[in-house]
């Protein structure tokens, strides 16, 4: 999920060892603009979905395949973004250029 972010920023970067050098590492890289706002919510993003999907495998015995775990993150993002909810698969080209 990091991967997907961050080259859809065209960033290249190597993840840190814990989690306040990377929010920090996260927070710093990228563009003044208003990108740079929505990009703040990446990390939460990502650990949602992480967190939603352990809890589907943990305690309701079911499971995404990777293409629908990312889309889930993909969608979270442009749902957290937008406060619309993504329905159809044109609406991704628009989420991807919302990055």
């Amino acid at each position: 999920l990091w991967r997907i972010f961050s080259s859809l920023r065209k960033i290249t970067w190597v993840k840190p060892r814990n989690i306040a050098q990377l929010l920090n590492c996260w927070i710093n890289i990228g563009n003044t603009t208003i990108k740079e706002e929505r990009s703040r919510i990446v990390p939460a993003c990502i650990w949602w979905t992480l967190w939603k999907e352990r809890n589907q495998r943990c305690f309701e015995g079911k499971k995404n395949n990777v293409q629908n775990f990312k889309m889930n993150c993909i969608a979270l993002y442009y749902f957290w973004c937008k406060q619309k909810v993504l329905v159809q698969a044109e609406e991704l080209f628009d989420v991807l250029d919302y990055l």
